[in-house]
């Protein structure tokens, strides 16, 4: 069965496109700015998150299809994403939090506060985003790490085609008919204007359009489906219109499919989930823009890809 192959490495280039674009987003939210516009369509953090999806669902599908057993295929998706979540988590809670905090370091450390934020979101599920007295005085407001939302969203993603794998249903045509089903979720809550509102609204918003972005990246894979390059401009028309998230999977799994040069380093993720801790504390002190964002969250990331998560995935080697 044809897959992509090792120069294939447009999928790396794309992911590290896409934590730029959230970078961009928060640059400007994070100042207090109402968020910049593709268009009619996305703000840039809504297409980086989408892009992230779609790669995530094309390339664990192939990695499903590869996999002996679904409990080593979850043992991958843990070894990707805890070990760089950890570092992060804790960096931030014991090291960065205390720095920032406008309490002293001994109230901010009489409560177990900073243990519960790392354990909390380590689990994914039970996600908080506050600190005692951290980026209280910023334009968006304790709110400490806003980008951790997507990844329990995107583990369920791993999870539910993990089951679909165990229940032999991962076939093309199951995977097409799912996106189909979440595709008109999100319309359904999109038209009744649902996605407007917080809480579980707002949630079930956020699952339906990015499940469908990974069930189709999913679908395209077990399809086997090779789009041409110009199957790219197609999104590329669609991106400035509400109806930007049809055609974004094709133009993903194109653009990612072509050969390109190799990274020396995946720093999309360490990007992803240090930036905006990063940029909160530029926005508190009147300096954040993109390139102060970069030139900040970069070296972190190079740090999480060279220190945790590179010498994490070695350990793929050794699962049975």
């Amino acid at each position: 069965m044809s897959r992509p192959g090792s120069a294939a490495n447009g999928f790396d280039h794309l992911r590290l496109i896409a934590a730029a674009l959230v970078v961009v987003h928060h640059a400007r939210v994070l100042n207090g700015a109402a968020p910049w516009m593709i268009g009619w369509g996305p703000d840039p953090g809504a297409l980086g998150v989408g892009i992230f999806f779609v790669i995530s669902g094309y390339l664990v599908t192939a990695s499903l299809r590869r996999t002996q057993g679904v409990g080593t295929f979850l043992a991958k998706r843990v070894l990707r994403i805890a070990p760089g979540l950890l570092a992060a988590l804790l960096l931030t809670a014991l090291v960065l939090g205390p720095l920032v905090s406008s309490l002293p370091v001994s109230e901010y450390f009489g409560s177990l506060a900073p243990l519960t934020y790392v354990l909390k979101n380590l689990s994914l599920y039970a996600v908080t985003y506050d600190l005692p007295g951290v980026f209280a005085h910023a334009p968006y407001p304790n709110v400490v790490n806003g980008s951790l939302w997507s990844l329990r969203l995107e583990f369920t993603a791993y999870l539910g085609l993990a089951l679909l794998g165990a229940l032999r249903l991962a076939r093309a045509p199951v995977l097409a008919g799912l996106a189909i089903l979440a595709a008109g979720a999100f319309l359904a809550v999109h038209v009744t204007g649902l996605d407007a509102r917080s809480g579980l609204a707002r949630l079930a918003s956020l699952a339906t359009l990015n499940g469908w972005l990974f069930l189709c990246g999913a679908a395209l894979e077990a399809f086997e489906v090779k789009p041409p390059a110009w199957t790219a401009v197609v999104g590329l028309v669609l991106l400035p219109t509400p109806a930007w998230f049809l055609g974004l999977p094709l133009t993903v799994v194109a653009l990612g499919r072509m050969a390109a040069p190799k990274l020396p380093a995946d720093l999309s993720y360490g990007l992803y989930i240090y930036s905006f801790p990063l940029q909160q504390v530029l926005a508190e002190h009147g300096r954040l823009n993109v390139l102060t964002s970069l030139a900040l969250a970069l070296p972190f990331a190079a740090a999480s890809w060279f220190l945790v998560e590179k010498p994490a995935l070695r350990l793929k080697a050794r699962l049975p």
